[in-house]
């Protein structure tokens, strides 16, 4: 088994990419969703959680993830605080699912900040899923119903391009149509799981 990261910003196709991987054959593991599950279900790190910021746990004894937000999003210092506290559960729990998958040639590792969590590290390679900034916004206004204005905020507060080309082994550039986006996935998949070089 190899672990391939996969990332890039809102809007760029990376769910896309996935989702045609794992036709092929690959694994894949959600960082987001980790995350969530652990939010819901980590004793010790909700635990952790409400020792440092004080009853941010719903009456269920899960994580108020609005009422967290609100406190940790208004102080750096804080936000900080938080991910040093999750980042540990968040790979421990991440790197139990990878290995549940061992017997896929590659799994896929999607986490939108792989690089700035410092996971890329779990990787023996990573992809990164771009496309332009108006492709990326026409996508978020329709698959989360913001306004043009919101869209292009929560791409504005993301990495560009540069980002990620600067740091991946792989670049998915998705502006064109469903086919084209296939077929670059479909001769990356294969290099992939043979472990070959471009």
């Amino acid at each position: 088994m190899k672990i391939i990261g996969l990332t890039g910003g809102s809007g760029t196709g990376k769910g896309t990419v996935a989702a045609r991987m794992r036709t092929l054959g690959a694994g894949w593991v959600d960082a987001d969703a980790v995350y969530r599950t652990l939010c819901a279900q980590d004793t010790a790190m909700l635990a952790a959680l409400d020792a440092a910021f004080g009853g941010v746990l719903d009456a269920h004894g899960a994580l108020d993830r609005p009422k967290l937000a609100q406190v940790v999003f208004a102080d750096p210092a804080k936000l900080a605080e938080l991910t040093a506290i999750t980042r540990p559960y968040i790979r421990a729990a991440s790197l139990e699912a990878l290995h549940a998958q061992a017997d896929r040639p590659i799994v896929l590792y999607d986490a939108p900040t792989l690089f700035e969590a410092g996971v890329d590290d779990l990787c023996a390679q990573v992809v990164g899923v771009l496309a332009d900034t108006e492709t990326r916004v026409r996508r978020v206004m329709a698959r989360d119903g913001l306004t043009e204005q919101a869209a292009r905020a929560r791409i504005d507060a993301q990495p560009d391009d540069g980002f990620y080309r600067a740091r991946c082994d792989y670049i998915v550039q998705n502006d064109g149509d469903l086919a084209a986006l296939w077929q670059q996935t479909d001769a990356l998949y294969t290099i992939l799981s043979k472990g070959e070089g471009i």
